[in-house]
């Protein structure tokens, strides 16, 4: 996926209570290049991780979301990766429900 470090802190998550989001785009397997929204982030346990929903999906009545986690490749480059593992899913997914969130989350 994308190297470029995000910074959750500069994020506009929900921090004036409109709906603006951030872009991100990613690189899939196959080369394609997909646009997606950070709806939300977290650091857990010095790990940062990112709530995306994909633009194109994002005006659906219930877009499916994707978490990221950041994976350092090298001193201050980075990568982000899909959560595949479901115990590590489940975690973060409660810490970020445990939040004042501003969306409602189904699993």
């Amino acid at each position: 996926m994308n190297d470029e470090k995000l910074n959750i802190d500069e994020l506009n998550l929900f921090g004036d209570q409109e709906e603006m989001y951030d872009v991100v785009s990613m690189v899939d397997d196959d080369g394609t290049e997909v646009d997606f929204f950070v709806v939300d982030g977290i650091d857990v346990e010095k790990v940062r991780y990112l709530l995306l929903v994909k633009t194109e999906d994002f005006d659906k009545n219930e877009p499916d979301a994707f978490l990221f986690k950041e994976v350092m490749t090298g001193e201050e480059e980075c990568t982000y990766e899909e959560v595949k593992d479901e115990d590590e899913y489940n975690k973060v997914i409660l810490l970020l429900q445990d939040e004042d969130s501003e969306y409602e989350m189904k699993i």
